[in-house]
């Protein structure tokens, strides 16, 4: 009898762990064949909400801020750099994404890169007295991490850098 259970305790456990796939998040940096545009993320249903000057952005053909709807129907927010090739996105780009993402992302006058609308590029942490809150109310990076695709740089909201890589990698999937 404990045979039994065993075998079939071995049985459901397996059973429920290969019924959900491993999520591989994308490459940090990737090439592609294609030239993207603003409007490739249009229909992926981006919603623009600001075009940013792109003068202070070195080699940026054009930035764009808005959202796309997760699938639960909530807006994320994320900013968009297009560059003239996949070359030029990384040469000129990555150190201004590095400088605004993640933990310790710069989201301040005195040590941002690109400072257009540097509003957008900052959430508020939750106070630690609203449930679940741990943060003490002040402002900290939006993008937890940021992806060069072919000729545009992607930067990913989230918690922390796997889920910010995640939402990234869910938005190229569909680019494709």
């Amino acid at each position: 009898m404990k045979k039994i259970i065993a075998i079939l305790t071995l049985v459901i456990t397996l059973t429920s762990c290969a019924s959900e796939p491993e999520f591989i998040p994308i490459e940090k940096i990737t090439e592609s064949d294609k030239n993207y545009t603003i409007e490739d993320f249009e229909v992926i249903k981006f919603k623009q909400s600001t075009e940013y000057d792109v003068q202070d952005l070195p080699s940026a053909i054009s930035a764009y801020y808005g959202f796309i709807k997760n699938d639960r129907g909530e807006p994320n927010d994320y900013e968009i750099r297009f560059y003239d090739s996949h070359k030029s996105a990384v040469e000129n780009g990555e150190k201004y994404a590095e400088n605004i993402s993640g933990e310790n992302g710069c989201i301040k006058k005195q040590c941002s890169f690109f400072l257009e609308n540097l509003k957008h590029r900052q959430k508020v942490s939750e106070p630690s007295n609203v449930a679940g809150g741990a943060g003490n109310g002040i402002p900290i990076p939006k993008y937890q991490a940021y992806i060069i695709y072919g000729n545009f740089i992607l930067l990913c909201p989230g918690y922390n850098e796997n889920e910010a890589l995640k939402t990234c990698t869910i938005i190229v999937k569909n680019l494709e």
